[in-house]
């Protein structure tokens, strides 16, 4: 949508009065949703289209919720999760008062900073925002923003998968690469693999930090209060 006050009088009701807007800009609209949204895709949940999460390990969302799931040794071979099962690992901060899953606490999470997760989980993943940048190009403006994904495993669990890795966290990570690279999220183009490097805290957890990148550019009025 444009912004129906670029190049108008600022009025009373302007939400930049008493300053006058001049040209349409990227107002970053939506993309503090690209977490979540990145989450509950992962979670590869039913929905109300009549699509159903396939079971098999050809399938890399398939594999990932597995991997999450069970700590058990060759995981690929255990059961697909429930949807209900999936719930219970995700931290939803729409819904912080639903309890996690009683025994693996929470596993996946749409932001960067939460206490309890190294604490009551074996494996996890979080998705967050870092730095952006924004430049302008044929009169739109447009934001680079990086998007960031924590794959963390404690060592007592991975190398038991069977899998071609012989490591849990870098199956985990070549499962999210295969779900989202060149994937439209809502931005300007795919979102884009730009840079892994390794995470080792040098006691019980290891893992990678998955950089990639969007290109947005956001209207005003943000589509979400209106």
């Amino acid at each position: 949508m444009a912004d129906k006050w670029v190049g108008e009088e600022p009025e009373l009701t302007s939400p930049y009065y008493p300053y006058r807007k001049v040209v349409e800009a990227d107002t970053l609209a939506g993309l503090e949703q690209i977490p979540y949204k990145l989450c509950r895709y992962l979670m590869d949940l039913p929905d109300g289209n009549g699509y159903v999460p396939p079971e098999s390990n050809k399938f890399p969302r398939a594999r990932l919720k597995k991997l999450l799931y069970w700590d058990t040794p060759l995981p690929l071979k255990q059961p697909l999760p429930t949807p209900q099962q999936m719930r219970q690992l995700f931290f939803d901060p729409e819904n912080p008062d639903r309890p996690p899953d009683p025994d693996r606490g929470y596993r996946l999470f749409p932001q960067n900073t939460v206490q309890q997760s190294i604490a009551n989980s074996k494996s996890l993943v979080r998705v967050y925002l870092g730095d952006a940048s924004s430049w302008e190009r044929s009169g739109q403006f447009i934001t680079r923003q990086t998007v960031m994904f924590d794959v963390v495993v404690n060592v007592g669990i991975e190398s038991n998968t069977g899998m071609t890795a012989s490591s849990r966290a870098y199956d985990i990570l070549q499962c999210i690469i295969e779900s989202i690279a060149g994937v439209n999220f809502g931005g300007i183009g795919p979102l884009a693999l730009r840079q892994i490097t390794k995470i080792d805290d040098e006691r019980y957890n290891l893992g990678y930090k998955i950089y990639c990148y969007i290109d947005w550019s956001g209207d005003a009025p943000n589509p979400y209060f209106i």
